[in-house]
């Protein structure tokens, strides 16, 4: 390769790189505009409003199951608003995820146009600024956590591994039970094996998750937590969710039944072919970013899932929890970055290509809300519950 063509290589990878970097300031910034610096508005909120009023739930009526953001907010507080320090700590959270992922990107081999690639996809389908659906979600929060551990991993120090891996399972599953145990367990366990960590640990971290996963469930809350909570909320706190209903704290005490039923009314309502198209877009993103074909890419999944019996824990949660979006997007961070611990391709010339503009056109005109696309009503089996009724009705008139 002559020294033209190094010139141009170095002069586009810091093109790219400076691009990743750019985005990644872009989110930050669109983050702070939804938060601190809204922080003496009392009237409008700029984040999602579910997430907003998940993230006061507190143990100021007792310990309630994810109420330990909530009493950290309220523990740190000063003045009893609340959603001020809320701000603050949903901004600082964030930041953490953005360095966190960069510092994650670095380590790996992926070149400045790959990781470039990577940052393009945050702004959807797998967002996280522009529309303020993921921002104050807790399961950024857990992914925080993954990535500090996928570091520490790529350590030597097997008992610091092991250490923060039992401590951030314990603070993930008391941030969001079903999301820690169903999505950030399987994926912790697999890492454990990877890193060959001993039998007897990994059936330690298994009682534990089990047994601190069967108290918090037990803890689901009930009116009189969800009154208490409401009494520690301040006239500014309330003047914001007043109007949203439903909202997470008076959604407390919601049990397996009641979940069902969302997701029934969720699968019935017409819209599962959107979600299958984002259970796509997870292997396509990951497919152009590691530059590897889709059928490959599906390949490699499939063979890290089925080896792995733990990840069937997936499954039940997509069963009992309707937020979709919100389990297809943690799943899409934790399997790009645990996949990057074995990513060895040495791509030394990537260029922009059709199939590259294609994936940031998609990228940009595509988003993945967390939930609860179409919850008005069950068309589908409104519909072949009218054709049974129809038959029905035609049997009998034959019969007469």
């Amino acid at each position: 390769m002559d020294l033209k063509s190094k010139l141009n290589i170095n002069a586009n990878n810091k093109f790219f790189l400076l691009s990743g970097y750019l985005l990644a300031l872009v989110s930050i910034f669109q983050v702070a505009k939804a938060t601190i610096f809204e922080k003496n508005n009392f009237e409008f909120i700029d984040i999602n409003p579910w997430a907003f009023t998940e993230l006061l739930i507190n143990y100021e009526g007792g310990f309630v199951r994810r109420g330990f953001v909530g009493n950290l907010i309220y523990q740190i507080d000063s003045d009893g608003i609340l959603f001020d320090t809320l701000y603050d700590i949903v901004f600082i959270n964030f930041f953490i995820f953005a360095v966190l992922i960069v510092i994650n990107l670095e380590k790996s081999n992926l070149t400045s146009l790959q990781k470039l690639l990577f940052h393009i996809s945050i702004f959807a389908p797998f967002n996280i600024t522009l529309f303020g659906n993921y921002t104050a979600r807790k399961e950024i929060f857990i992914i925080n956590f993954y990535l500090l551990v996928l570091l520490i991993f790529r350590t030597k120090n097997k008992k610091i591994f092991l250490f923060f891996s039992f401590f951030f399972s314990i603070l993930s599953i008391l941030i969001h039970e079903g999301i820690t145990f169903f999505i950030y367990f399987p994926f912790l366990v697999y890492l454990m094996k990877k890193k060959n960590v001993s039998k007897k640990y990994i059936t330690a971290i298994n009682f534990m998750m089990i047994s601190i996963f069967t108290v918090i469930i037990l803890n689901k809350g009930n009116n009189q937590i969800v009154d208490q909570i409401w009494s520690s909320l301040s006239s500014e706190d309330i003047v914001l969710i007043n109007n949203l209903n439903p909202n997470a704290i008076t959604a407390i005490g919601w049990g397996v039944i009641d979940t069902l039923k969302t997701t029934y009314v969720l699968v019935f309502s017409g819209s599962l072919i959107y979600w299958t198209v984002f259970f796509a877009m997870l292997i396509y993103t990951i497919s152009i970013v590691f530059n590897d074909h889709i059928a490959e890419t599906y390949a490699s999944m499939k063979n890290t899932l089925i080896s792995n019996k733990q990840f069937i824990l997936i499954i039940p949660l997509f069963i009992v929890g309707f937020d979709w979006g919100r389990w297809i997007f943690t799943i899409f961070y934790l399997l790009l970055f645990t996949l990057l611990l074995d990513y060895k391709k040495n791509v030394n010339s990537l260029k922009l290509t059709y199939n590259l503009i294609f994936f940031t056109v998609i990228s940009f005109l595509t988003e993945m809300p967390p939930c609860c696309i179409a919850m008005e009503g069950t068309a589908v089996s409104s519909n072949y519950y009218r054709i049974f009724k129809s038959i029905e009705l035609t049997i009998i008139q034959f019969l007469n």
